[in-house]
Parts: C-alpha cells; sequence; structure tokens
C-alpha cells in the first residue's frame, strides 16, 4: 500500500471524487481515503491503481506518489525537499522535470515557476555525480506539486491522465448523430460510477445513439442495449461497430417491457428520455422511472448497480428506494435554467 494523491477535475463538486473511488472499488482495489481538498484526492492503495484510473477515467488529471505535503510556505517547503532522499525515486542516469500547479489561485504568492526552480536545483544537486539531470522536454520522471487550500503536495506522478480520446468520440463526431445524445465524458464516468468492469454485462434500456454502451465497451464490458425506436438501434449500431464493438444485444423494445428473460445483467446504465429533444411515448419522466425500477428488479442480478440520470425535480431517490433498492450516492449537474442532472448510484439489495 502506497499513499497517493489524485489531481482531479474541478468542473464538478462531487464527481470527480466518487469516480476515481468507484474505479478501485471495481477493479478490487482495497483503499482508505485520507483526504479529499479542493481538486485534491488522498488515498492510501496499491501504487498500480494508477494505470487502472488512468486508462478508466473521464474526470481524473493525474496520479502521483505522495512524497511529502506541508503547509504552503515556500521556506517550509524547501526545507522539507531538503530532507527528501530523492534517489529512491531515479535510477542512475535518468532525467526528471519538476512541475509545480495551483488550484482555483491558491496561494497567489507563491511564483509556481521559481518554486520549480529552486526544487528542482535541490534534486539536481542532491543526485550530483549519478548522471541524473534535467530535461525539459522528454524525462525519464516527472514531480508534481499541488498547492491547494493552503497546503502543498508533492510527488513523483505515477500517470498523467488525458482525455483527448473523450473529446474525439464527442455526439457530433459520431456517424449517428442526435441533439439528446449524452456526452463521451459524463457516460464514461456513468459507467464507472455503476461499478462496471471488463467481462461485467452491461444493459442501457433507453439505449439511444449508444452513449453509455460505447463507453461500457471500450473498458471490456459485454453490453446490451434497447430502445422503442428502431431507427436509434439501427444509429447505435453504428456508432458502436465505428469503435470496433459488438454488443450481445441491440433490440427494439419498450423499457417497460424488456426482452430479457434467461439472463440476469450485472449493471444497468441509463440516460432515461426527458425533454424537448426526447422521446417519451406520451409518458411523464417520472412514470418512465418508475416502470424502469420496476422492472430493473427483474433483470438485475442481486447486488449489481445502477447508474441513472434523470431531472432534480422527479426524485429519483425516493422512487428507487420504493422500488427496493439501495441508494448510495447523488451527483447534480446544471444545465440550464430549467434543468438540473441528478447522475444517482443504485445498488440491489442480496447477495449472488
Amino acid at each position: 500500500m502506497a499513499r497517493l494523491f489524485f489531481l482531479i477535475s474541478g468542473e464538478n463538486p462531487t464527481l470527480p471524487y466518487s469516480e476515481v473511488k468507484a474505479i478501485l472499488e471495481s477493479e478490487g482495489y482495497s483503499y482508505s481515503v485520507l483526504g479529499e481538498l479542493t481538486q485534491l484526492l488522498r488515498v492510501e492503495a496499491d501504487a498500480r491503481c494508477a494505470e487502472t484510473v488512468r486508462f478508466r477515467s473521464a474526470l481524473a488529471k493525474a496520479c502521483c506518489l505522495e512524497i511529502f505535503w506541508c503547509r504552503a510556505d515556500v521556506d517550509e517547503i524547501l526545507s522539507t525537499v531538503k530532507c527528501v532522499d530523492f534517489t529512491q525515486f531515479m535510477s542512475e542516469g535518468e532525467t526528471f522535470i519538476v512541475r509545480v500547479l495551483r488550484v482555483r489561485g491558491d496561494s497567489p504568492e507563491i511564483s509556481c515557476l521559481a518554486l520549480e526552480k529552486e526544487i528542482g536545483e535541490i534534486i539536481f544537486e542532491e543526485s550530483r555525480g549519478r548522471g541524473i539531470r534535467v530535461d525539459l522536454k522528454r524525462p525519464s520522471k516527472t514531480f508534481l506539486g499541488i498547492l491547494t487550500d493552503g497546503m502543498f503536495f508533492f510527488g513523483l506522478r505515477l500517470a498523467e491522465i488525458k482525455h483527448r480520446d473523450l473529446l474525439e468520440r464527442g455526439p457530433r463526431r459520431r456517424l449517428f448523430f442526435h441533439p439528446a445524445a449524452m456526452t463521451a465524458k459524463m457516460a464514461r464516468c456513468m459507467v464507472n460510477l455503476a461499478r462496471a468492469k471488463a467481462g461485467n454485462l452491461v444493459l442501457d434500456p433507453f439505449c439511444g445513439t449508444g452513449s453509455l454502451l460505447i463507453e461500457a465497451g471500450l473498458i471490456g464490458c459485454r453490453i446490451i442495449g434497447l430502445d422503442v425506436k428502431r431507427r436509434m438501434i439501427e444509429g447505435s449500431r453504428m456508432n458502436l461497430r465505428s469503435f470496433g464493438i459488438e454488443p450481445e444485444g441491440l433490440v427494439v423494445a419498450d423499457a417497460r417491457f424488456p426482452p430479457i428473460t434467461s439472463m440476469k445483467v450485472d449493471h444497468i446504465v441509463t440516460d432515461p428520455p426527458y425533454g424537448s429533444a426526447a422521446s417519451t411515448l406520451g409518458l411523464s419522466t417520472k412514470n418512465i422511472l418508475e416502470y424502469f425500477f420496476l422492472k430493473a428488479a427483474d433483470v438485475l442480478r442481486n447486488g449489481g448497480f445502477i447508474c441513472v440520470a434523470a431531472p432534480k425535480t422527479i426524485g429519483i431517490q425516493e422512487i428507487g428506494k420504493r422500488h427496493g433498492f439501495k441508494h448510495l450516492e447523488s451527483h447534480f449537474i446544471y444545465v440550464h435554467r430549467r434543468l438540473t442532472r441528478e447522475i444517482a448510484v443504485f445498488r440491489r439489495s442480496g447477495d449472488d
């Protein structure tokens, strides 16, 4: 077990922390939370989890092996750096770089560039004679310092998490487009919150253009999609195949009467229709969700997870509880004046 910290997105106050923790849980990593600061999650866990989070996360930016933390005071930071044996983190002949990032304007009196230079000089002097040098372009190792909440956290970066692929999978870049389609970033986050992992069977009973199915398929899940409109099923199949994903099933079906009788799914991840661009077949969103949870109990295995999006005004937590599901967490995303979306996670009680 190692002390790690994750630099995470600041676009939502709760989602990024929960997404990282859900990934660790789904992949079977034991962990304990050491602290949650502004855009920083500290945990104690197996350091190998950094690569797993890098592969799966939509909202994390970096994972570091924590070396030390202290107050955001230059003298205290530099005196602490001088006490660290950096030879344990670098082999002979390796190169390194120091980067310092400021979260939301924290500690404005500290110059990040000056601090990078001073820390780099200390590390270089300590490593003199071992052929270790600074490389600003292609370093072997990156040391990352984070200024947040009046504190300074310093570590060796284990994984840098870039999200260009999520942008490339945006709704408007797919072969089949619909204005109500969910972004790849939010779809990946919801799949992660549902604790899905490779080999699991994931169902989206309102699959639309396939946003959630694509993200589940890309992390190795088996997938099934339902939609009441044939055009959506055909478009979803087109989108899935463009990413090399073959579903176990894509079926034109009403989610109120799912044609799944011979198997149980491990996870349900879905964004039921609501709003002006979506078809609700004349039903209210609340009625759709009542039917959804009623049927979810028939197709979801005991202990399985649901991650569902709905307008905050619907009261999805109470609907899920009323149908026997345990509510684990909810996150709220402001979309516009008339819509705040709730992302809710539930678990079906019981053991397999």
